[in-house]
């Protein structure tokens, strides 16, 4: 028989709650009078915020936009070569009647970036009524030709220009002048790297002419505006013609032993009274010369510049160096 204990049982009572909603009309009725309610609030709100915003859109008209005192006054624009004030309205189609605040300072950035000689723009508006022009044109490095692409060997307004980085453009009527002791790169048609004015310059040929152009400007600066155009002859050798007509053959390497190679040359054939043809600067010792004349062609004349010049420096000139200033001064 179980005994009874101390300890009493506990029993869960599980309650189920059953839950209904009762809807009949008058329920109805009451729950659309408060959406209505919420909603005539929301639009309320929503019409104060527009309200708002059409009383600071009008009041930001009437202070800025119809103020006389911020009518444009004035266009300041940067000293450039590429545009004056007159050329910039007429390009931007500038209203000068109109307030300052009418216009687009980005849109008007944007125009200004079109023109392929001009690198980079900023336009700002300077209170109470003027526009400040902020433009930085690019720097012509040479002229490039192209005759097979229409491209012709001028120096010209409208001629084509590469600046320092390698962009091409048509030379401004303000750069043509200030340009005309540049070089012309003579490059031949490519299909593969076609020229495209506004487009960077991508031709092989160009590569080769520029490092020597530059060459000629790191070892010889001053002698720059002697050089009239460079042109790639072939595979392995580089043309240079001379503003006095001399035709220079340069390699595609070691031009700065060429470039004084071809300097004392010429400073030689000045003190001596004689114009030189041609000259191929690639051997390092019996220099091809042909000597320019005009009741006779040029004739080869294999010189060693650096013989001839320590001879010249000789107090007592032997008759070797006679003969070869003979051969060099004979029509």
């Amino acid at each position: 028989m179980r005994q009874r204990t101390s300890k009493t049982r506990r029993h869960r009572h599980h309650v189920k709650v059953l839950k209904s909603e009762v809807m009949s009309p008058r329920i109805a009725w009451f729950n659309f009078l408060d959406f209505l309610r919420s909603l005539t609030k929301f639009a309320f709100i929503i019409g104060l915020l527009l309200a708002a915003a059409y009383g600071i859109r009008a009041a930001i008209e009437h202070t800025f936009h119809r103020n006389p005192d911020f009518q444009l006054k004035a266009i300041n624009l940067n000293t450039n070569d590429v545009l004056d004030e007159a050329a910039l309205v007429e390009l931007l189609e500038i209203d000068l009647a109109a307030n300052i605040f009418d216009f687009d300072v980005d849109a008007l950035e944007a125009k200004l970036l079109e023109q392929p000689a001009i690198s980079s723009a900023r336009v700002e508006r300077n209170l109470p009524g003027t526009l400040d022009f902020r433009i930085k044109t690019r720097t012509p490095a040479a002229w490039i030709a192209c005759p097979e692409e229409d491209f012709p060997a001028a120096r010209n307004t409208g001629s084509l220009l590469v600046d320092q980085e390698g962009f091409t453009y048509r030379c401004p009527p303000g750069q043509t002048e200030v340009s005309q002791e540049l070089p012309i790169l003579m490059l031949s048609k490519d299909g593969d790297h076609p020229i495209r004015p506004g487009k960077p310059l991508e031709h092989p040929q160009y590569r080769e002419t520029l490092r020597l152009l530059k060459s000629v400007v790191s070892e010889c600066p001053d002698e720059l505006p002697m050089v009239d155009s460079i042109s790639q002859a072939n595979a392995w050798s580089l043309k240079l013609i001379t503003r006095g007509g001399t035709v220079a053959t340069f390699g595609l390497g070691d031009h700065a032993r060429q470039l004084e190679y071809l300097a004392r040359a010429l400073e030689h054939a000045r003190r001596k009274g004689y114009e030189i043809g041609t000259i191929n600067l690639i051997p390092k010792r019996n220099v091809p010369i042909t000597v320019s004349s005009e009741a006779a062609p040029p004739r080869a004349i294999p010189v060693d510049l650096e013989a001839l010049e320590a001879l010249e420096e000789t107090p007592a000139r032997s008759n070797q160096a006679d003969d070869l200033r003979t051969l060099l001064n004979r029509n």
